[in-house]
Parts: C-alpha cells; sequence; structure tokens
C-alpha cells in the first residue's frame, strides 16, 4: 500500500493541470451490480473483471465449481467451496511468503501463483497428464462435471466437486507444512534453499509430508541410517541436479498412486527409481570429470563442509551462510596467469580437461571470491582463511603447507570428493523395478520450474 501511494503520488505530480483532472474524475462512474445468488455474482465478476486484471486458472475453477453447484445442487455446497477455496487462498498466500522471506527460488519468482500448485496437485489426484498446464486442469474439471451433468447424475457432481475441493486443500496444507519446516531445519532449508527442489519432486514430499513419512527410517539392510527425507534429497542430487533429467512420468505415476501404498513399497520404488536414472557407475563417472555448472554443487559442498566440521551448521549459521552468496571458486583460475607446464600439466588443452573437475572446485563466499579471482592458488590463501566454509579453510591451510596446488594435488583432491559424494549420495544395485505398474516415463529435460 505505501509503495500504491508512492506511485499515486509520482502520477499526479505528472498531472500539469489538476482542477481539470478531478473535474474529469467527477464525470466518472462506478458500476453496482446486486445479486443475491452467489453463484450468479461470481458468473457477473468473472465477466466484467475479463478486461481487467486476468483471473487464475484457480479463481475461474472456483467459479466453475459453484455455478455447477449453484445450478445442479440447489446451491447445497456453495458455501463448502466458497469456505474451501477462501482457505486455500489464504493457504497460498502463507506459503508464498514463506518462499520470498526463505529465499526459495521457485517460489519467490514473479511468475508463481497458486495456480502452480493446481498443476503439482492434479498429478496426485488424476494419472490422465503427467505434466499438466493450469489450463489443462481447468478443462479436466469442466469435462468432468459436463460429464456427470450429461449423464443426469447429480450425486457424481456433489461427490467429485466435495473429493477435488477436499484434496485440493489438503495438498495446499501440506505443502505449507512442509516448507514451513525449513524455518527452523536445516536440512529443510538446504533442500528448498540450498539446493532449490525441483518442481517435480514437489507433489512427492507434499505426499510423503501427508503420510507423515518423511522422518520415518528406512526399512531395508543397510539403509536404517536414512529416512524418506533423505530419499528425497539423494534423488534431487543425483538425478536432478547431476544428471539433469527430469523424469515426470514416473515420478506422476508414483504419487497418484501412493496413498494405496506400503511404506516398504515407497522406498523400494524411490531407490530403484534413483539407481534407474543414475547409476552408481554413472555417478562416479560424473564426480571423475568436469562437473562445473552442476546446480547441486553449492548444496554439496556446504555437506562436506559440515563432514570435515563434525557437525551439521545449524539454521542460523545456515541464513548466515546463504546471505553470503556463496559462488563455485576455481582454485586454479579459469583464466590462469600461470604456466600450465610449471603446475605439471603437458600444456594448456590438458589443463582445459581438469580445469572443471571436482577437485579444482571449492565454495566460496561473493565477497571473497572477488578479491581472490584469477590470482595463483598461493595468493588466494588469505581469502580461502577467511571463508566460512571449513572445506575451503582447510585448502588454503593445505596450499600453504605445500606451497602451492598443481595437477598432481587437484586429482587427488578429485579422488577424495569424488570418493566422499559416491558414498554420501548413495545407489543400491537393482536391474528391475519393485513394481512392475509402475513403469519407466519419458525423460525429459530439467527446467528451471
Amino acid at each position: 500500500m505505501k509503495d500504491a501511494i508512492e506511485e499515486i503520488n509520482f502520477k499526479v505530480d505528472q498531472i500539469d493541470d489538476k482542477l481539470k483532472f478531478l473535474k474529469s474524475v467527477e464525470k466518472l462512474e462506478v458500476m453496482e451490480f446486486v445479486e443475491n445468488s452467489e453463484g450468479d455474482a461470481i458468473r457477473i465478476f468473472q465477466t466484467v473483471n475479463d478486461r481487467g486484471k486476468p483471473l487464475s486458472n484457480m479463481e475461474k475453477a472456483k467459479s466453475l465449481l459453484i455455478y455447477f453447484s449453484n445450478r445442479y445442487l440447489n446451491k447445497k455446497l456453495d458455501n463448502t467451496i466458497n469456505d474451501h477455496f477462501s482457505d486455500i487462498f489464504e493457504i497460498y498466500d502463507d506459503i508464498k511468503h514463506l518462499g520470498e522471506e526463505l529465499g526459495i527460488n521457485l517460489i519467490k519468482n514473479r511468475d508463481f501463483n497458486e495456480d502452480n500448485l493446481m498443476r503439482y496437485h492434479f498429478v496426485t489426484y488424476s494419472n490422465e497428464n503427467y505434466d499438466p498446464t493450469a489450463n489443462y486442469v481447468l478443462q479436466y474439471l469442466k469435462n468432468q462435471l459436463t460429464k456427470h451433468r450429461t449423464d443426469g447424475n447429480y450425486a457424481e457432481i456433489e461427490n467429485f466437486i466435495n473429493s477435488y475441493i477436499s484434496s485440493l486443500k489438503e495438498f495446499f496444507q501440506n505443502c505449507n507444512n512442509v516448507i514451513e519446516r525449513a524455518r527452523t531445519e536445516p536440512k529443510y532449508f538446504k533442500l528448498f534453499v540450498v539446493l532449490n527442489l525441483s518442481a517435480t519432486l514437489y507433489p512427492l514430499i507434499i505426499k510423503l509430508e501427508k503420510l507423515k513419512l518423511l522422518d520415518q527410517g528406512l526399512s531395508a539392510k543397510g539403509r536404517e541410517t536414512f529416512n524418506f527425507f533423505d530419499l528425497v534429497e539423494l534423488i534431487e542430487v543425483r538425478v536432478y541436479k547431476t544428471r539433469a533429467t527430469d523424469p515426470k512420468a514416473d515420478i506422476s505415476r508414483l504419487v497418484f498412486d501412493i496413498d494405496n501404498k506400503k511404506a516398504d513399497d515407497i522406498e523400494n520404488w524411490l531407490v530403484w527409481f534413483n539407481n534407474r536414472w543414475m547409476h552408481k557407475e554413472e555417478f562416479q563417472s560424473n564426480l571423475s570429470r568436469g562437473i562445473y555448472g552442476n546446480r547441486a554443487l553449492n548444496h554439496i559442498f556446504i555437506i562436506y563442509s559440515e563432514h570435515i566440521n563434525g557437525k551439521e551448521f545449524d539454521i542460523k549459521e545456515m541464513k548466515e551462510l546463504v546471505s553470503k552468496t556463496p559462488n563455485i571458486e576455481h582454485i586454479l583460475s579459469q583464466t590462469p596467469t600461470f604456466e600450465p607446464s610449471a603446475l605439471g600439466f603437458d600444456n594448456k588443452e590438458d589443463f582445459i580437461d581438469y580445469e572443471h573437475n571436482i577437485g579444482n572446485l571449492t565454495v566460496l563466499e561473493k565477497g571473497l571470491n572477488s578479491s581472490v579471482q584469477n590470482k595463483n592458488a598461493i595468493d588466494k590463501i588469505d581469502g580461502y582463511g577467511r571463508s566460512l566454509f571449513s572445506m575451503t579453510k582447510k585448502l588454503g591451510s593445505s596450499i600453504d603447507t605445500s606451497k602451492g596446488f598443481n595437477k598432481t594435488d587437484l586429482k587427488a583432491r578429485t579422488k577424495v570428493l569424488a570418493e566422499y559424494c559416491s558414498e554420501r549420495w548413495w545407489s543400491d544395485r537393482a536391474e528391475e523395478s519393485p513394481e512392475t505398474t509402475v513403469t519407466v516415463g519419458e525423460e525429459i529435460e530439467s527446467t528451471n520450474e
């Protein structure tokens, strides 16, 4: 409101003849529609509003459902629909506020609105489409309601509306619940804020929250120290970030039927999915070659710093780290001032083959990163020593001790980090899906959303 007042003042200041402007305003008329029927009122609102701010598909869905209640159910569900959507929009506002407050890229994006969550919910409610648009969801509602109307089965209209709005509200509430945990729990903060959980996995983590499974330990031998949350984080790092693929069809098939599955079946399916899309050998291969640009690197290096510390960062420390805008730093700079052969490389082309390997990368706060840019490794020690990240401080100490950083050091460090990552973000060997009813879907290139 403060911004709006300032904008109005700016506009008024630009009016030369303010008296003439006020007289013009006096000629404007406000149209008032008095309608006792809420269904009719919503239809009028939608029609009149058509040339103003566009309605979201969620708003249109509410209007559509009230119309069918008003027209075919004698207004029986008007209040119920109104109350549910009122709660849903309020919950959405909380989610949007959380995303902006915490810095969750997906949610704080200006293009993210309630329609996105309506789409994520759809794959848990229907198996018609694993990648629906908001328009598709709205058309689906129209098709279902029209079908029951044509059949003359008005009881089914009532059942469908009740089922849909209850499921939708529950989904929004569980979404808010799981994101709320990022405020106080470091691992959730890392998942949503640092790792930026992919949109495709939102329906999965929301359903696991609903089923109270996220904190439940895994049951299979060798997995006892992990829980379902760890499986989601594991899949995000290995499949969605490192392999950079987005198997939407597989995930949608799981979440659609997840309420009918036992915890052990869900566990085995997720482990199979992880291995199916990024098996152990492929992950190790990815870790041992150029990995710069992998969007999980900040997350991986923060976890590795915790490993060196012997303890996790608390939520206050995590927020401080993120506020420093961590960057991925090349130890041997991408625009080197050194002679490659002096550091053990055959030539410049040989250095280029290694420059993006994980052994030549670390994490460094943006301000410090700017101060050490393009310097030789030995000249970066002071900047590394002032970092909040243990792995970078330790690296600086190691460079100081050995009086430099060369190809041999880079290869040895790559091996250590690759082995740690392979063990930390593990996979079970499994050749076939534990559920033959859930088949492998299409592989879709990942997107920011």
